[in-house]
């Protein structure tokens, strides 16, 4: 019997280093970013369809007031009202910097923050000692995108008429979307526009009409073109979904301030992410694009190596912002 187990334990052994081994030698990627995405594959099996019910059970769940789960946070956290809003503004016992970040979370314009999204938060307000102010701004499929705009658009001016300084606008998915077409938007209108624009994994264009799309949408274990055009044809109202508030691809890429990218090459954003990076690039706008290999959606919210790399040039970028 002990022989068996003995057996056992060397194989299981051997094959945790052949996991290990494929990743670091093969893929070319931390151990951890691969236990991360296979998980995230597990756990979206089974994801289920955008239909009438999912919708009335998200319709339902953002009507209640977000909460940030206790216990999870280092950083001071106060919430406050703003045009029927709820914003929580997070700070460090002790500021070490007098920038602001407006933060727009991510979740395909229909999920409230996740656990993730708050503990990846906390980590960049410890990190850079800079004061975040994350709304939770309207969703679908109770909101359209014009609710949203506007109400981040009161939020953006009460920020700027308390302090000189414009804040850093940031986003993950949606909210990177979001975050770049807000400033298309404040473009147009001649108003002032935000420090910098730092956007992870941003959704660009909600049509998902990339020739290439396929072909990652195979690699990506969290993201489903499919549903993801419900949710966008939702979100556009009664707007074409390819008008740039909601597709901000299509927008203007003159009067932005310097736009900061990080994507991963295992994401259905990446192709759009490249078509807009090379936009920019023959524009020539001031920006920074970071291409990670063999990472996920969204993947510096994740305790893995990677990602910890990319919130260390994030930090980098706002210490330079000061």
């Amino acid at each position: 019997m002990k022989d068996i187990l003995k057996a056992s334990a060397i194989m299981a052994g051997a094959g945790v280093l052949l996991y290990s081994a494929r990743a670091v030698l093969v893929e070319k990627r931390s151990v951890g970013s691969k236990l991360a995405e296979d998980l995230i594959r597990i756990v979206n099996f089974d994801l289920e369809a955008v239909d009438e019910k999912m919708l009335a059970r998200n319709f339902k769940e953002n009507r209640k007031e977000h909460k940030i789960p206790e216990g999870i946070m280092r950083s001071e956290v106060e919430p406050f009202q703003k045009a029927g809003m709820k914003v929580y503004r997070m700070h460090p016992r002790r500021k070490r910097g007098n920038r602001r970040v407006l933060y727009l979370h991510g979740g395909g314009y229909i999920h409230q923050p996740s656990l993730f999204h708050w503990l990846f938060l906390d980590r960049m307000v410890q990190d850079t000692g800079l004061e975040f102010i994350v709304p939770i701004y309207p969703k679908t499929p109770e909101y359209s995108f014009e609710s949203a705009y506007a109400k981040v658009a009161a939020l953006y001016q009460d920020l700027l008429a308390e302090d000189a300084d414009a804040p850093v606008l940031m986003g993950d998915s949606a909210g990177g979307g979001l975050a770049i077409g807000f400033s298309q938007w404040l473009a147009e209108e001649a108003l002032p526009q935000p420090k910098a624009l730092i956007t992870i994994s941003p959704w660009l264009d909600v049509t998902l009409e990339h020739p290439e799309l396929e072909r990652y949408a195979k690699l990506d274990p969290m993201l489903k073109p499919d549903n993801l055009k419900v949710i966008g044809r939702i979100w556009a109202g009664n707007q074409d979904p390819a008008y740039y508030k909601i597709s901000p691809i299509n927008g203007t890429l003159s009067g932005l301030p310097k736009l900061y990218i990080f994507v991963g090459d295992r994401e259905i954003c990446l192709p759009d992410a490249r078509k807009f990076a090379g936009m920019l690039r023959e524009a020539g706008a001031d920006h920074e694009y970071y291409e990670y290999p063999m990472m996920n959606h969204v993947f510096p919210q994740y305790p893995i190596r990677e990602g910890a790399d990319a919130r260390r040039r994030m930090k980098d970028i706002l210490a330079s912002l000061e």
